[in-house]
């Protein structure tokens, strides 16, 4: 029979799964309505020169959303080490919440400098609460626990029905009735969110309430806490070497946040019948294709496996970053057209193809690499690696905002070009070498399978 880890008093479940799982869905759910709302119209607030923007130009504008996606994410490392080290995830989470909510209150009033203080209330936050909210979900089930990917699954969910909303609710407030009126929504979402963590905190029982340094034996001191073992090192090498797959997919999927939506602003025939679609609302189509298609996506992985017994978290990250080169070249296609319209406008059957891609690319990737980590990293420091995971995420933010930029100076062609070839040789590389790469993890991702 398997057992719950560290079950809450009622000890009850819901759908088979634990119901802090749910808590901590909602919760997650409501973060990133907040942040995804502030993200979907971030740059066009930067960028606009009419409506109380910022007038800033598309370059500068991109590189800073870049700059902003690697500081939400690069806080995540000493989010991690923080809940680690001294106060505990549960605590982590809620603290990060609070900063948030006042960052997003901040960004609705009508100063320049306060919204800057704003953005940073939200990164502390984010460092604080992302990467230990998706610990805690791992804590739920006990070590080989075969609900353990499922609970995943269904924690991702909640990530994408919030940034679905999020596109469409704040995307149209702030582009019908003002920049501020959208930031202020992104805010009530995260206040809604905190309600729901507090108010739920006896279904989630005892668990990571405590520093783990204090809850463990074997870490009575910091240098017993990184005395891994020959196996722990290879594992930890095994991470490394995965996050290289991490940073270049995000290179190509954070394009979403800057460059792709300056292309639906400017370049874009946004048009159906006679509604011209808000460039904002655009970004919601990667969440929305997470809900429908996430199930389908699983599905045909689960088919996959039985016919060849096994297939592994690397082969995964491989096809993940080949599917999403192919949805770059769609943004080929779509520059092509352009240069050839005498309009100046691409179709928007590209943009909605590209995020298609993106999403089938990311559907084999994020959820699948946390729960890897969960299995993989020492426990000791498994908040930590999961703060690592999202600095890496961050980087690759960095990394696809400046490359937006050139954008405005070479043109939109080479930069999804470059994007295409870089996803498309780490993913051919990722599969050559798959088993090479697993025999670094000892068996650990094949013996918790085993146990399912």
């Amino acid at each position: 029979m398997t057992r719950i880890a560290a079950s809450p008093k009622d000890n009850t479940t819901l759908l088979g799964h634990p119901k802090g799982l749910f808590v901590l869905f909602l919760t997650e759910m409501w973060e990133r309505f907040s942040f995804y709302g502030m993200r979907a119209i971030l740059v066009l607030f930067l960028i606009d020169q009419m409506s109380g923007g910022l007038g800033w130009s598309d370059a500068d504008a991109t590189k800073f959303s870049g700059f902003n996606v690697l500081m939400v994410y690069l806080l995540g490392i000493p989010g991690g080490i923080v809940a680690d080290r001294y106060i505990g995830q549960r605590a982590a989470v809620l603290s990060g919440g609070i900063l948030q909510c006042i960052g997003h209150f901040l960004l609705a009033l009508s100063s320049k400098y306060i919204f800057f203080v704003g953005l940073g209330f939200i990164a502390i936050g984010t460092g604080l609460l992302k990467p230990n909210i998706s610990t805690m979900v791992g804590s739920l089930y006990a070590k080989g626990d075969p609900k353990r990917d499922s609970g995943f699954t269904i924690f991702y969910m909640g990530i994408n029905i919030g940034a679905a909303l999020a596109g469409i609710m704040v995307g149209y407030v702030g582009e019908v009735y003002g920049w501020h009126y959208g930031f202020g929504l992104a805010g009530l979402g995260m206040l809604i969110g905190i309600a729901t963590f507090m108010a739920g905190q006896k279904y989630l029982g005892s668990i990571n309430t405590q520093p783990k340094e204090r809850d463990s034996k074997q870490a009575n001191s910091n240098t017993e806490r990184f005395n891994f073992t020959k196996e722990e090192k290879d594992r930890l090498l095994m991470i490394s070497i995965c996050l290289t797959a991490i940073f270049t997919f995000f290179v190509a999927f954070e394009q979403a946040a800057g460059l792709l939506t300056v292309y639906a602003k400017k370049y874009t025939h946004r048009y159906i019948g006679s509604w011209e679609v808000p460039a904002s609302i655009l970004q919601s189509l990667n969440p929305i294709f997470v809900i429908g298609l996430g199930p389908i996506v699983a599905l045909v992985w689960s088919r996959l496996a039985k016919r060849y017994k096994r297939i592994s978290s690397t082969y995964k990250m491989g096809i993940s970053n080949i599917i999403v080169a192919l949805g770059t070249l769609f943004m080929v296609a779509a520059v092509l057209q352009r240069s050839a319209s005498p309009t100046g406008k691409s179709d928007l059957h590209w943009l909605f193809n590209t995020y298609l891609f993106y999403t089938i690319g990311e559907l084999s990737l994020t959820p699948i690499f946390l729960s890897f980590i969960t299995k993989v990293a020492p426990k000791q420091i498994e908040a930590s690696i999961m703060g690592i995971f999202f600095a890496v995420v961050g980087a690759g933010g960095l990394t696809a905002g400046f490359l937006g930029a050139q954008a405005s100076f070479l043109g939109a062609l080479p930069v999804f070009q470059t994007i295409f070839c870089m996803t498309l040789l780490i993913g051919i590389l990722f599969i050559i070498f798959n088993k090479r790469l697993m025999s670094l993890t000892h068996g650990s991702e094949q013996a918790a399978s085993d146990n399912a």
